[in-house]
């Protein structure tokens, strides 16, 4: 499917699991350099207007989301590096992916995974509340 903001969707259907229809896509992040991929559940019609809506809000409020989430995964991290501490998010961190739910409830819990010069070995994988981070999961 061609989207007209996402451009090029792969639709993908779970069989025997209703309403886990997603979508799949890369698409350049406004404020990285990096092409990130993009889970959005929907049905077979595609993403709505709503999730549009709040992928535009994502970027339009990155430096907030990301303040939100450095304390996170800093708390984290100290479980390996005691002494460590993130000195400028955007250059230490790079997002990868983002995946988007289907905006049928308040809050909106969705996730958005980085790779870090700190560790190229790990993602960082933080699940949102709106655009508080509520977790963190390193995984390698």
């Amino acid at each position: 499917m061609q989207h007209d903001f996402f451009g090029e969707l792969i639709y993908s259907s779970r069989k025997n699991f209703t309403g886990n229809d997603y979508f799949y896509a890369k698409m350049p992040f406004s404020l990285s350099t990096e092409v990130i991929e993009l889970f959005i559940d929907a049905a077979p019609s595609g993403p709505t207007a709503s999730q549009v809506e709040f992928y535009k809000e994502i970027e339009k409020n990155y430096a907030s989301i990301s303040q939100s989430i450095i304390p996170i995964i800093e708390d984290e991290f100290r479980n390996w590096q005691e002494d460590f501490k993130i000195e400028d998010f955007s250059v230490e961190f790079q997002p990868t992916f983002i995946h988007l739910p289907r905006m049928e409830s308040k809050p909106i819990v969705w996730e958005i995974s980085f790779d870090s010069i700190h560790d190229k070995n790990h993602c960082f994988s933080i699940t949102m509340n709106d655009f508080s981070a509520i977790s963190v999961l390193i995984d390698g």
